[in-house]
């Protein structure tokens, strides 16, 4: 079983999510921020991270991905954030700025978010 860690300030929206994830066999915890993020990352040594790029301030999200990236932490990584519909910026895939293995864009229907958890958890 697969240990996913989903981190975003948005609790209704991690709680749903981990219903799903739950149903299909995943192990979910849950972080609201990236201090706790940090914590369970250590921690629990999850298969998976689900990140939001805006939390608290503005680039948490990209900032605890950097750290990921610099502390050579080999976990994958999928961005999500509904940063364009509030920005008008369209993030839309990883790279040097945002370093992750995909990406996806809030609202995301749980049976997009399933075929990205599995794709990933796949390679």
């Amino acid at each position: 079983m697969s240990k996913i860690l989903m981190v975003d300030d948005d609790r209704e929206f991690l709680q749903a999510s981990k219903v799903v994830l739950e149903a299909k066999g995943y192990q979910v915890i849950l972080a609201d921020n990236v201090d706790n993020a940090e914590a369970m990352i250590n921690s629990e040594k999850p298969d998976l991270i689900i990140l939001d790029i805006m939390m608290e301030e503005a680039d948490d999200g990209i900032v605890l991905a950097h750290k990921l990236k610099k502390s050579e932490i080999n976990i994958p990584v999928v961005m999500l954030s509904g940063v364009s519909t509030v920005t008008g910026y369209d993030y839309g895939k990883c790279s040097d700025v945002l370093p992750c293995n995909d990406f996806l864009e809030k609202p995301v229907t749980p049976e997009v978010l399933l075929r990205k958890i599995e794709t990933i958890l796949k390679k």
